[in-house]
């Protein structure tokens, strides 16, 4: 997992690569540096700016034939819509980009499609028909050898539990995904499981383990500059503080993730805040 320098570096080197590209005449090399670059900007939370690279980056690589590099940039188009909340939006486009790279052949995309299209029906509330779509995309992962999809999709199947009420099941899943982010190094995924693991917690009113997992998850986010996470951590710690009759501090914790969210471009997660307040 890259940290925010890093990425910042990082884009910085892809905008110097993609203009000699261009220079040079190499077109696929320009259309793989715009690809990744919408990607690094869409990970640093820059929504607007990473979704117009992702559609040049399509377009040309709808211009080049090249429909698998095309089918990831719709991927990644349909997650910016996902953390906007923009639900319907995001569905279509990882149902097409699904369907594309099945009929292109191309497992890896297909499965990360699936697992998109999972995520997005459980934020809808569609729990059953996205543990179907999640336990598929898993297997699809497994028989690729790819662990960090498959660890992917059981940090989501067992958030879906934890929504269902089955916090037992859900705390043995998403400890097993965080071991397993771990190994491979996935620092982001590890820091998303101890998150669940503290909201499983917190939705069974274990508020003192749960505020102990969640500061330590809001402090792995912080390490590594993701606002996102570090926001939700600090609303979920708010609700806590609200529960235990701590308004003052409830509120304080409220309005950062309320200025985080706007700041980050996501008006329902900062409305969500508001109304907390």
């Amino acid at each position: 997992m890259y940290i925010h320098s890093e990425l910042a570096e990082a884009s910085s080197m892809l905008m110097q690569a993609r203009e000699l590209f261009l220079e040079s005449g190499d077109r696929t090399g320009a259309a793989w540096c715009s690809e990744s670059l919408g990607e690094s900007l869409r990970m640093q939370s820059e929504y607007s700016e990473a979704a117009a690279v992702l559609k040049d980056a399509q377009a040309q690589f709808f211009e080049l034939g090249d429909r698998s590099g095309a089918a990831r940039c719709s991927r990644s188009l349909g997650q910016i819509l996902h953390m906007q909340s923009k639900y319907s939006e995001a569905t279509a486009v990882f149902t097409n980009a699904r369907a594309e790279a099945l009929e292109i052949g191309d497992q890896l995309v297909a499965a990360q499609c699936s697992r998109s299209l999972g995520d997005n029906l459980s934020m809808r509330g569609e729990y059953s028909e996205a543990a179907a779509v999640l336990t598929n995309a898993r297997a699809q992962f497994l028989d690729i050898g790819h662990r960090l999809g498959a660890a992917q999709c059981s940090q989501s199947m067992g958030e879906i539990l934890s929504m269902q009420s089955n916090y037992s099941e859900a705390a043995a899943i998403l400890t097993n995904a965080r071991a397993e982010f771990l190994e491979i190094g996935e620092r982001l995924g590890a820091a998303q499981c101890s998150q669940a693991l503290g909201d499983n917690l917190r939705r069974q009113s274990e508020y003192s383990e749960a505020a102990a997992v969640l500061t330590d998850a809001r402090a792995q986010f912080l390490q590594i500059i993701d606002r996102v996470g570090e926001a939700q951590c600090a609303r979920s710690l708010g609700e806590i503080l609200l529960a235990q009759r701590k308004y003052t501090e409830a509120e304080s914790l409220f309005m950062h993730a309320r200025d985080q969210f706007l700041d980050i471009g996501l008006e329902q997660e900062a409305a969500e805040c508001s109304e907390l307040l």
